[in-house]
């Protein structure tokens, strides 16, 4: 029997358990899913609370007393009889300058619910107003820390249109950035509901005095900076950030008392344990070193996983110190030998930590700037040898420890570093580089440095074991919290030309790094819509094979890997998500369907996902309505629908029913009626006062 395709309606599209009818490739036509759909693009709003990040007890007003910046735009942003109120508040400042602190203080005048503020942090490529949120009643920090180039000429003219946005919906945002990335040209009145304003540090005496008095168990230690005798007087410069004006209240907060002079070391960076620590010579003073370095690098980490690293240090072949007469038994215990370390002991867990933390990143810094020949010749190769030795299961640490030493160095000496690895070949390698670079692409400051030398990777087909550290990187930290420059890079990776192994090795890693966002229930929905974008974009070639979009949504291999599948996340998402998911997933089945060449393997791998229905890996009603949805591209009569529907199985009822139900809709056929569009011959058609018509009345 030969079924046609039915008609296509021309206005009419049903909603039915999450498929969408009709035309298809019309988002416009479903207003929700639209919106949904344009809201995927947003930056995601990261939940933070004003009043326990900078309470108003510890707040101090940017500048001095002469200074009203600060006020002006606490007073633009709250409404006041006969003006109009600020929607959004630009403050701009230098780096360091507390310009996160005085933002949130802003935000907690606008009087919202306290749930109601977020972050938003710039996954984008392109700065574009566009993918900024509007909820209603919230309170906005886009924060640009880190990022230094200027912003383009369309986002200020947006920015005015989004302002009235803003107020239709009574939301608000703080925008912090430079003065370079805010043009100056631009930073006069954009518009009523606009406010820029330039503020200045906070004092630092001020800061540590309201962080301590926040506290009653240290409230009267307020004034140890300003008492003489003491060894916290005058240490501030005039012009430090407040971030190191916390530092130094911190630790007057944890210190013995006003004379503490290992506190005041502390504040001065340890420089006086580290000029003895590596002064000190002789077998015991090198042995201690060792296990010193080694501590820095592994703090938290088993103790024989620190002294068996230290020892390798030793065996080094520019340091090359023998082993003690009688090896490893005449060696001391683990505490004998961490103590002089300055490290303690768990006899509970066995593991080793540092008595201070903030010795191992100056011991880094030490090594980094001041023992730059034991760094390069010694460290790097033996940093290498313990990622793939006694530290292995250890390298989130050394990523960690890394990522803080780029704070003093920058992220350059670590990207040379990380290539160092990386030549080396090993597994261990390129996990402990995709774990580090990822680190560095979601840290405060260096990120958007680091966001772009993963771009130059990625893109950098030459050097595919680049680019299998940066599907890593996709994959872990860096992908959750920016997805969309994640996506991006990993775009990069998959479309890189190339038949060798090392850059199929890469592609498909960055596949499984898509795979590994797309499985993550909160990021499924924007993941899907991307890989879609990438094969159809609306018709226009993009340079991604469709076959990216079989690999991504392939079935589940087991019960076990429901939740690991991005097809199965995918389909098993519920309300307006849900929707969307199942909507751009027909769109690319619709698109493959309608100018992909090999349908056979389009109807093979459509079957898998009918078979895995029937096995009870996949939802049957999603995917029986996609099914049905798509038959309307090419007919039920043809492939590749035609071997989906006809093949045995538990739903092949259930879909021949559907098909019934969707072209007695189609047709306007009342249900129970004849389904004549269904005969295999068409009824026969004569027209009124012809021939045939007066011969045919009785």
């Amino acid at each position: 029997m030969s079924l046609p395709t039915p008609p296509e309606p021309s206005v009419e599209q049903d909603v039915k358990d999450n498929v969408v009818h009709g035309d298809q490739n019309v988002a416009g036509r479903d207003n929700n899913i639209t919106n949904y759909l344009t809201g995927l693009r947003r930056l995601r709003p990261r939940a933070i609370s004003p009043d326990t990040l900078m309470p108003a007890n510890r707040f101090v007003t940017p500048g001095d007393e002469k200074d009203t910046s600060f006020d002006r735009a606490g007073q633009a942003i709250r409404t006041s009889y006969g003006s109009t109120a600020a929607r959004i508040v630009v403050l701009l400042a230098p780096e360091q300058h507390g310009r996160k602190s005085a933002a949130l203080r802003l935000l907690a005048t606008t009087n919202l619910p306290s749930d109601r503020f977020f972050e938003l942090r710039p996954d984008w490529d392109e700065p574009d107003v566009d993918c900024l949120p509007v909820e209603r009643g919230a309170g906005y920090l886009l924060n640009l820390r880190g990022v230094t180039q200027s912003l383009p000429d369309a986002f200020y003219s947006d920015l005015a249109t989004y302002a009235s946005t803003l107020r239709n919906a009574g939301s608000y945002m703080v925008i912090t950035a430079t003065r370079a990335v805010w043009s100056q040209a631009r930073a006069g009145a954009l518009h009523p509901e606009i406010f820029v304003v330039e503020i200045d540090r906070p004092k630092p005496g001020d800061v540590v005095k309201k962080y301590l008095e926040s506290k009653e168990q240290t409230r009267d230690r307020s004034g140890w900076i300003d008492n003489e005798e003491g060894v916290f007087y005058g240490l501030l410069p005039k012009g430090c950030a407040p971030g190191e004006a916390v530092r130094l209240a911190s630790i007057i907060a944890r210190a013995k008392h006003v004379t503490d002079k290992e506190a005041l070391d502390e504040y001065k960076g340890w420089e006086n344990h580290l000029r003895d620590w590596f002064s000190a010579g002789g077998r015991e003073g090198v042995e201690t070193r060792a296990v010193r370095i080694a501590g820095a690098f592994l703090d938290k980490a088993p103790a024989a996983v620190v002294l068996n690293s230290a020892d390798l240090l030793l065996e080094a072949r520019k340091v090359n110190l023998p082993m003690p007469e009688g090896g490893l038994l005449a060696m001391p215990d683990a505490p004998t030998r961490l103590e002089p370390a300055d490290m303690s002991f768990n006899e509970a867990t066995g593991v080793a930590s540092l008595d201070h933390e903030s010795q191992g990143p100056a011991i880094l810094r030490y090594l980094w700037t001041r023992h730059t020949q034991l760094t390069e010749e010694v460290l790097t190769q033996w940093l290498q040898d313990i990622s793939q030795g006694p530290a292995e299961g250890h390298l989130e640490a050394l990523a960690s420890s890394l990522t803080q030493l780029a704070e003093t160095v920058g992220i350059e000496p670590l990207f040379d570093l990380a290539e160092g690895w990386l030549r080396n070949g090993s597994k261990q390698h390129l996990e402990l580089v995709g774990d580090l670079i990822s680190d560095l692409a979601v840290h405060a400051t260096l990120g958007s440095q680091a966001r772009v030398e993963l771009a130059k990777w990625a893109a950098g087909r030459s050097e595919p074991t680049r680019q299998r550290a940066v599907a890593r990187a996709c994959a872990g930290s860096f992908g959750k919290e920016y997805p969309s420059q994640a996506l991006t890079r990993a775009r990069y990776i998959i479309n890189s030309p190339g038949s060798q192994d090392p850059q199929q090795v890469a592609q498909r890693e960055a596949i499984e790094a898509v795979r590994t966002l797309a499985a993550d229930g909160d990021l499924a929905p924007l993941v899907t819509d991307t890989v879609v974008h990438w094969i159809t974009n609306s018709g226009k070639p993009t340079g991604t094979a469709w076959s990216v979009f079989y690999d991504v949504f392939t079935v589940p291999s087991s019960v076990d890997q429901l939740d690991k599948t991005p097809l199965a996340v995918a389909l098993n998402q519920t309300g307006k998500a849900g929707k969307v998911v199942r909507r751009r997933l027909l769109e690319g089945w619709e698109h493959i369907v309608q100018n992909g060449e090999d349908l056979p393997q389009a109807q093979k791998v459509l079957l898998t996902w009918r078979r895995s229905a029937e096995d009870g890996l996949l939802p049957e009603g999603p995917v029986v309505e996609i099914i049905i949805a798509l038959s309307r591209v090419t007919g039920i009569a043809k492939a590749p629908l035609r071997d989906v529907v006809k093949p045995d199985g538990r739903l092949k009822d259930a879909l021949l029913a559907s098909l019934f139900v969707e072209y007695q809709r189609a047709y306007g056929v009342a249900p129970g009626g004849p389904a004549v569009p269904f005969a295999p011959t068409p009824a026969q058609q004569t027209v009124p006062d012809s021939p045939e018509a007066d011969s045919a009345a009785p």
